[in-house]
């Protein structure tokens, strides 16, 4: 099961778009650096949720309109943000969308990393011989290219690929494989699964993924000597 961190709302519902910078203008607009691929989210007008660094949940806000300005940033309206001093108390908060409400128009080539994750991962017939038509795996994160290279257009989406475990491996054994038609041919939504045609070789570059260990509560006291 998924975790629910209550500080997280991208953790019970919702999708992060961006975070406001502070203010612009005198107009009650306010500059926010985006963290969505569409631009879609934060230009097409609609009912958002907005959380405040001291707010545990976000609260619903409508937004007005907003356009793109350079790099990641964008200018928004939202209702009831009238001037310069209102907008600037809004400087650390986040904006979402709710995932039933957003569902942005893309094109037939490309995909949400939500959808991707968890499909199923078969090689493509014909591409290898011992392995024509197996199951090599499950899909189980997507490394977007933009988290790869700062430079626009030079990283290369990764899907995450979980192989299957051995009757004595303890920890699950990844490899990243581009996302690229070269290597993935096909992506068959009704039956959730893709087909993939990799290199030789591949499929051995494995890693394991490094467990973080989260604390708890408070440590006890030291005792005085």
């Amino acid at each position: 099961l998924d975790t629910i961190d209550p500080y997280d709302p991208t953790t019970y519902g919702y999708i992060e778009l961006g975070l406001i910078l502070g203010a612009h203008g005198v107009k009650g607009e306010v500059k926010l650096r985006a963290e969505t691929d569409f631009s879609s989210r934060l230009t097409t007008p609609g009912l958002k949720h907005l959380k405040a660094p001291h707010r545990r949940s976000p609260r619903r806000i409508e937004l007005i309109e907003g356009r793109w300005t350079q790099r990641d940033e964008y200018l928004l309206k939202l209702d009831g943000i009238l001037d310069r001093d209102t907008a600037d108390k809004l400087r650390g908060s986040v904006l979402y969308a709710r995932e039933e409400d957003d569902r942005p128009n893309i094109d037939g080539d490309e995909f949400i990393v939500k959808d991707l994750v968890g499909l199923e991962v078969y090689m493509e017939d014909g591409h290898m011989e011992d392995m024509d038509g197996k199951l090599v795996g499950v899909i189980k994160g997507v490394v977007l290219g933009e988290e790869m290279s700062s430079i626009m257009g030079l990283g290369q989406d990764l899907i995450e690929l979980a192989l299957p475990k051995g009757p004595k491996e303890i920890d699950e054994e990844l490899v990243l494989i581009p996302f690229v038609p070269q290597i993935v041919p096909s992506v068959d939504f009704d039956n959730l699964r893709i087909y993939i045609t990799p290199p030789e070789g591949l499929l051995d570059l494995t890693y394991v993924r490094e467990k973080r260990v989260k604390i708890k509560g408070f440590l006890p006291p030291a005792k005085e000597d």
